[in-house]
């Protein structure tokens, strides 16, 4: 028995052996713990668990069953009080002995921890709900802007300029990117991860207006927000609002009746520039060494001024420089106002857009007698492929929809590159990588796919491929991509 003891000494969980005949032989002290003492039978361990489970006689039949016919069993119940903890036994037979023991092992997963994810997963999918709503508006005007501007560009005015035609695709581009960031947060929410680590500024910095522009209002302050509509910052929306609230509220109190407030913000060397200014009675140099001091104010109690608790703006610190990794500064002077300083890291988003689309786009040159095979479903991200490959390399690729079009295409010729969408095949991108090697040997494949597709979420296998595009991609990403897939060397 001391290998058996040693088993039960080991396992994380109440556990006890118990012989075909419901003797119990021996326990660990968790059992001990959960059960008050050590029970001489299973029967009598069982009527202390089943006593406040549904349906306690089905309970107790399928496990004592299951010891005795010397059988693997896993037994859930769940109990009629909602405060208990539920019951979950696992029936295990000694392995390559007598079998005339088997180990019971007793599992009380929380109720309340199992009631909380289901809460959490059904507010993720309201608010998943409530996105979508918000969302298929907001991309309805992206897509109003995208299509406006690409006829435009279709149809450009007699004697118009390069550069007038480049910055009409410049706002393509911007519209595409907001789109970008629309599906992202979705998708984020979907994943039930943690908030994008991404926030637009301007939404974030409107939203404070109108949570508090009553307030103002009843004080005859003025309060405004200039800001882009496409400066996104690296930190979660709530928290930038929460921050942006914080200051605006400072602000209010310290105006106390009449006056300006203003929000403002603008892209500066790869940073995000927020300030929060007003023209209220500022503060001397005394109390601003000491502003960002957790519990000191200069708002106390009596009269008819609000007590504050001092604890706005250091908050507000911890926010922006420990989890965003900014900067926050106070500068001021009596009798000229307040200004609050923000300075953040721009989101990847952002970083992309600032580079903008290039005067002058540096493309590889083609590859030697370069040929290229897609596996694009979409009709308008083929027709990019095809404009691209013809208009810069002066190449005709062979674009096909599906996965059995593709195949016969490369038992027919061998092909540079195979450009694959990784939802080409229903099985996933493995699968399609498979099909493609069955048809000829070692394909070169270039995999296509977008992080957060709903095909996407989770992780993914490792694939046998030359290089992965992840979508949206720009040309110059499409060209070098093609080159390097073509340079690799056969095994």
């Amino acid at each position: 028995m001391d290998e058996r003891n040693a088993l039960l000494a080991l396992c994380a969980e109440p556990a006890a052996l118990v012989e075909r005949s419901g003797n119990v032989v021996a326990t660990n002290e968790r059992l001990q713990r959960v059960a008050g003492r050590a029970p001489a039978t299973l029967g009598a361990l069982l009527e202390r668990l089943a006593a406040r489970v549904a349906r306690p006689d089905e309970f107790r039949t399928a496990i004592e069953s299951a010891v005795r016919d010397g059988t693997t069993l896993r037994r859930y119940a769940a109990t009629d009080d909602p405060e208990a903890d539920d019951v979950e036994v696992l029936v295990l037979p000694e392995l390559g002995g007598p079998t005339d023991v088997s180990l019971v092992v007793l599992r009380l997963p929380n109720r309340r921890l199992r009631e909380d994810v289901l809460t959490r997963r059904h507010d993720r999918l309201a608010l998943l709900g409530q996105m979508a709503a918000e969302a298929a508006h907001e991309l309805n005007n992206v897509l109003t802007t995208m299509i406006g501007w690409s006829h435009l560009l279709g149809h450009p005015r007699e004697g118009a300029d390069p550069g007038e035609l480049a910055e009409r695709a410049r706002q393509v581009e911007t519209a595409a990117l907001k789109a970008q960031r629309i599906v992202a947060d979705l998708m984020g929410v979907a994943r039930g991860g943690e908030e994008r680590m991404a926030a637009n500024v301007g939404a974030a910095a409107r939203e404070v207006v109108r949570m508090m522009e009553g307030e103002c209002a009843r004080r005859a302050i003025e309060l405004s927000a200039d800001v882009p509509d496409d400066l996104e910052a690296r930190i979660r929306r709530a928290r930038l609002s929460q921050v942006l609230l914080n200051l605006v509220r400072n602000a209010v109190q310290a105006l106390k009746h009449g006056g300006h407030i203003r929000i403002s913000a603008r892209a500066e060397r790869g940073l995000a520039v927020i300030h929060v200014e007003d023209d209220g009675p500022g503060m001397d140099a005394t109390t601003q060494a000491r502003v960002f001091e957790p519990y000191f104010t200069t708002r106390r109690s009596g009269g008819t001024e609000e007590a504050g608790l001092g604890l706005g703006l250091p908050l507000s610190r911890r926010i922006i420089e420990q989890e965003a990794g900014g900067t926050i500064r106070l500068a001021s002077e009596p009798g000229r106002g307040t200004t609050v300083e923000i300075r953040l890291p721009v989101s990847a988003v952002q970083e992309l857009r600032s580079t903008g689309i290039r005067a002058a786009m540096v493309v590889p040159p083609a590859p030697e007698n370069f040929q290229l095979l897609a596996v694009e479903r979409d009709e308008g991200v083929a027709e990019v492929l095809r404009a691209t490959l013809m208009q810069l390399w002066k190449v005709t690729p062979v674009i096909v929809s599906g996965l059995a079009s593709a195949c016969q295409a490369l038992k027919a010729r061998p092909f540079s590159v195979c450009l694959v969408d990784a939802d080409a095949d229903p099985d996933g991108p493995v699968a399609a990588v498979r099909r493609l090697a069955a048809a000829r040997p070692d394909p070169r494949v270039v995999l296509t796919f977008s992080k957060d597709s709903w095909a996407g979420i989770g992780r993914r296998e490792a694939l046998p491929v030359a290089s992965e595009l992840h979508k949206p991609f720009s040309v110059p990403e499409l060209m070098c991509a093609l080159v390097a897939a073509a340079a690799r060397r056969e095994p």
